[in-house]
Order: C-alpha cells, then sequence, then structure tokens
C-alpha cells in the first residue's frame, strides 16, 4: 500500500463521524416526522399506528446494520478498503435521497425502505477504522484510535443539532423536516469525492477463490456457546437493550408525557452525546486505571439502572439533564468495560470475532427495542422502565454470577479444550 499523508485519512475520519451522527440525528426528527399530521408523512393515523411506525422506522435501521456490517467486512478483505468504502458512501447517500423522497411524496413504505438502504451501508465503521491503522505506525495508532473515538463521540452530540436544529423553521424559514436529511446526504457525497481523490491504494491482488457471505446470527449464536464469553456476551445483550430502549424512546415519552418540544428533545439528546464524549475520552481510562473492571462495570450498571428510572419519574428540566448526562456516562463505563473483558477472555486469534459480537449484540438490541416497544407502546412509560429493568438484570449478573471469574475459569477450560471454536 503507497503511503498516505494525514489529509489523506480525512475522508475515513468523516466516513466514521457521518455513520455516528447518522444513529443520533434521526432521534428528533423522527417524532414530528410521525406524528405530526401537518409537516410529517402521515396525514391521518391513530397513536398506535404511529407508534408502530416509529418504532419501525428506528428499528430497521439497526436491524439492517445488524446483516449489513459482517457482509461490507468481507467485501473489505476481498476488494480492498477504498472501493469497499464507496460502496458505504454511495448507498449512504442514496438512503438518504430515498428518505427525501419518501417524505415529499408521505409515502411511509419507502421511508422505511430508505432506513434499512441507510442502515445496510452504515456499518462501516470497522472498515474504516481498519483502513486508517492498515497505513499508521505502530508508534501513533494510539494517537489514532484517539482520533477514531473522538469522531465516534462528535457524531452523537452533532447528530441531534444537525436533525433538531436544521429542521427548525422558526430559525430559518426555509428549514424543515427534510432539510436535515439534504445537509446529510450532500456531505456524504462529499466526502464520497475527497475519498476517491486523495486516498490512494495499492493494487488489489487478484482475490483467492469466491468470496465468503456471513452469517450474522449463525456468528452471534456460535459466539454464545463459546465457553470464555458467553456470559459476558449476555450481560451486553440486557445492558445494550436497555441502553437502546431509552436512548431511542426517551425524547418520545418526554414529548407525549412531559410537554417536550422539538428543541428540547435536541438539546436532551445532544447533552446524552456529551456524557457518551466525556465516558470513551477521558472517564473510561479513569475507571478502568483505578478500579477493577468487574467493580467498574458493576458500579456503572447500577448508576445506569437509577438514572433510566428516574427520567420516567421526574418532569425537572435540571434533573432530567443531569441524569440523562451521567446515565451516558455510565453506559459508555458499562460498555467499554464489558467489551475489555470479553477482550481479555480470548486469545488472540479470538479477538476479531469477539469484537465483532459486541458489535452484532449492538446493532441487533438497538432493532429489536425499536421494533417491539414502538409496537407495545412507544410514547408511554414502558420502554424507559423496560430500559431500566434490562439494565438492572445485566447489573444483577455481573454482580451475582462474577462475569470475570466466570470469563477466566472459561479461559483455562479453554486452553485444555483446544477444539473449541468461534
Amino acid at each position: 500500500m503507497r503511503k498516505n499523508g494525514l489529509a489523506s485519512l480525512i475522508p475515513f475520519y468523516f466516513i466514521i463521524l457521518i455513520d455516528n451522527l447518522s444513529v443520533s440525528l434521526i432521534i428528533p426528527v423522527l417524532i414530528p416526522i410521525s406524528y405530526d399530521a401537518h409537516a410529517g408523512i402521515m396525514s391521518s393515523a391513530g397513536s398506535g399506528t404511529r407508534d408502530v411506525f416509529y418504532g419501525v422506522a428506528i428499528g430497521s435501521y439497526s436491524l439492517a446494520m445488524f446483516f449489513g456490517a459482517p457482509l461490507l467486512g468481507s467485501l473489505s478483505d476481498h476488494f480492498r478498503r477504498k472501493k469497499t468504502l464507496a460502496l458505504c458512501l454511495t448507498g449512504l447517500a442514496l438512503g438518504y435521497a430515498l428518505t427525501i423522497w419518501a417524505m415529499l411524496d408521505r409515502d411511509v413504505s419507502m421511508f422505511v425502505a430508505a432506513r434499512v438502504i441507510s442502515g445496510l451501508f452504515s456499518g462501516s465503521l470497522p472498515v474504516a477504522q481498519a483502513a486508517i491503522l492498515d497505513v499508521t505506525p505502530k508508534e501513533r495508532r494510539v494517537n489514532s484510535i484517539g482520533l477514531i473515538m473522538f469522531c465516534v463521540s462528535t457524531g452523537y452530540v452533532v447528530g441531534p443539532l444537525i436533525g433538531g436544529y436544521l429542521s427548525d423553521s422558526s430559525l430559518v424559514s426555509w428549514f424543515n423536516l427534510r432539510t436535515p436529511f439534504v445537509f446529510v446526504a450532500g456531505a456524504t457525497v462529499l466526502n464520497l469525492l475527497i475519498l476517491l481523490a486523495a486516498y490512494r491504494e495499492a493494487p488489489a491482488p487478484k482475490p483467492a477463490g469466491r468470496m465468503a457471505f456471513p452469517n450474522p446470527v449463525k456468528h452471534l449464536m456460535e459466539s454464545f456457546a463459546f465457553p470464555g464469553v458467553r456470559v459476558l456476551s449476555a450481560t451486553l445483550l440486557f445492558m445494550s437493550l436497555g441502553w437502546t430502549a431509552f436512548f431511542q424512546f426517551i425524547g418520545l415519552y418526554l414529548t407525549a408525557n412531559e410537554g417536550f418540544d422539538q428543541r428540547g428533545v435536541t438539546n436532551l439528546i445532544s447533552v446524552v452525546g456529551v456524557g457518551l464524549a466525556a465516558a470513551f475520552l477521558s472517564l473510561v481510562p479513569l475507571s478502568m486505571k483505578y478500579l477493577k473492571p468487574q467493580v467498574a462495570v458493576a458500579g456503572s450498571l447500577a448508576g445506569m439502572t437509577v438514572c433510566i428510572a428516574g427520567t420516567a419519574l421526574t418532569g425537572a428540566m435540571f434533573a432530567l439533564y443531569t441524569l440523562c448526562l451521567v446515565g451516558a456516562v455510565t453506559y459508555g463505563i458499562s460498555y467499554s468495560g464489558l467489551v475489555g473483558m470479553m477482550s481479555a477472555a480470548v486469545d488472540d486469534s479470538h479477538q476479531g470475532s469477539v469484537m465483532g459480537t459486541a458489535g452484532a449484540i449492538a446493532a441487533l438490541s438497538a432493532g429489536l427495542s425499536g421494533v417491539v416497544f414502538g409496537a407495545i407502546d412507544g410514547s408511554s412509560a414502558v420502554p424507559i422502565f423496560s430500559a431500566a429493568a434490562f439494565a438492572l438484570l445485566a447489573f444483577l449478573v455481573v454482580a451475582m454470577r462474577g462475569v470475570v471469574g466466570a470469563g477466566s475459569r472459561a479461559q483455562e477450560q479453554e486452553s485444555v479444550d483446544t477444539t473449541s471454536t468461534v
């Protein structure tokens, strides 16, 4: 591979940024899209139908990512990074274009299809990260990983602001619910052009044999059967279900029950992004430095349970902001700690599979929680209290079963039973 300067890597960092702001951008804007009879996508529908649409629209993106991310990884190995990422950006731009078209025509089916297409092509974070590390000297990789996490965190802060403020016609007369998608579609196309022009990749060798098409469901089930990460994976699943249910439905709950407007939801979700940024960039390293992993994870899960439940028990603005900020921090510490313990529970030959499992759990949790809780009663307190229950369940598994001890014992068993595979 040819040498590439820092400037040539900028498109990869922007891909990571766009991937993550896409997840959070939709939260404040999807509420009026689903529930505003005048400006939204449905002129007439009952509240139950709107709840289902909201859940499907938000969950289908993550379910598509669950299936798309492993395929993108295989494409990356087979056809190299640049071609795969160019495909990702093209697919994302198409998804945003279809979203705009669906909103113009008020076509619910097309809107959901656009969300599926966007999700299929949004799982490019591992590919972009690999492309950056491919050309980064070992002594600078820590700095590169820091920049990657900065882009991830920034996406969660900037996404809601783009979604909320670029759709607010009281700020600029021509802003509407389509404007955020126009902006991100334009940014995606611009990033594609920069990638094609700035990044030079060595000619790929002729692929050996046919490309394997991964089965994400089969891989996930095999990972749960692997002794070293079984309990840890189950804990991560419970925690992820709790966090994604909370993140996806807190804005809708506050709009329906506490009188929040779109700007209020935008600001609150951005505060969540600030908490995630603080956790991933500084508080996670500090907590893991001074606390044992299981202590940090257990304490964070307990705090996450309290914070999530608290948001459904108070309407005070300061309390809500505080609970959301602290809750995001506790999630960041819990997630990082669990993934770190999963990594420590297996040898080097299984690291890629374990990291893939963690990503698959996160995507699957977001998809399932969106669809299921939207169908049940998305605008009520059910998703919020259920989220707290999932977080509590994760805490109980950590506290009562000792996940670290389980992981180390399984690792010893693995050294004896060398036939175990992921």
